[in-house]
């Protein structure tokens, strides 16, 4: 209850800060982005998948869902508006991401060796409202920092494919949302041009699934719980290159 009341305050921020931009729109100091990142998988993101009681690795269930993530690569846009402070400027702004990220080479291949199966994708979508701080120090290069907050909506493809073990096997995960937040720091090269680095965080996705088969028992982890959830740490590490009009 409190996430979901968190989440609406954000979209409540959300709205009227965007609001507010539009009524400026007008204003020289208006600035839209385009973003295309580079990203890596952070957190349990990045862990390594564990054995089941058969030593098979696949399918990866709930035991191993959220782990594995490879490299990845993403677009993002923003609306900002820039504030001179007299020591620099100050630009709240509004960004979306949408971040694809497969699982890694290795797993991939044993999906395909079990019949053609098929790995599971993760899609994280957030939406930020946050600040940016920036400083010219000379006429191409202007340093920067920012932090934003907002939910972030996880997808999951399906994964299927068949083994000896078990047979066809296919499973569906569902969205989830949770509360992420992202911290960058960077630099502008003129006006129209930056690039940063940049952490986000999406907080601990608590991911389910529906299963068309049903898995033996040799497919199971001995000290598994019933359950069909798995909670997981998701965070991104993301080269960001900026354009700006």
């Amino acid at each position: 209850m409190r996430k979901n009341n968190t989440i609406k305050a954000l979209c409540f921020v959300a709205l009227f800060t965007f609001a507010g931009f539009g009524a400026n729109a007008q204003l020289t100091h208006l600035e839209q982005s385009i973003f295309l990142n580079f990203n890596a998988a952070m957190a349990q993101f990045n862990d390594d998948v564990v054995a089941n009681g058969a030593g098979d690795l696949v399918p990866m269930t709930r035991f191993n869902v959220g782990k594995n993530a490879g490299v990845g690569v993403g677009l993002g846009y923003r609306v900002s508006y820039r504030f001179d402070v007299g020591f620099g400027e100050v630009s709240p702004y509004i960004h979306a991401d949408f971040q694809w990220n497969r699982s890694k080479s290795d797993m991939r291949d044993r999906f395909m060796d079990a019949n053609d199966g098929s790995a599971p994708n993760y899609f994280n979508i957030p939406i930020y409202v946050g600040v940016n701080y920036r400083y010219q120090l000379t006429d191409i290069f202007t340093p920067f920092g920012e932090f934003g907050i907002g939910p972030d909506f996880l997808m999951i493809t399906n994964e299927s494919g068949t083994t000896p073990a078990c047979g066809d096997f296919k499973l569906r995960y569902q969205s989830t949302v949770n509360v992420a937040w992202q911290i960058g720091l960077g630099s502008y090269f003129g006006q129209h041009v930056s690039a940063s680095l940049h952490y986000s965080g999406y907080g601990k996705h608590a991911i389910k699934y529906t299963s068309a088969t049903e898995l033996p028992v040799a497919l199971q982890l001995e000290d598994a719980s019933d359950t069909k959830t798995q909670t997981r740490s998701i965070g991104l590490l993301s080269l960001r290159i900026g354009f700006h009009f």
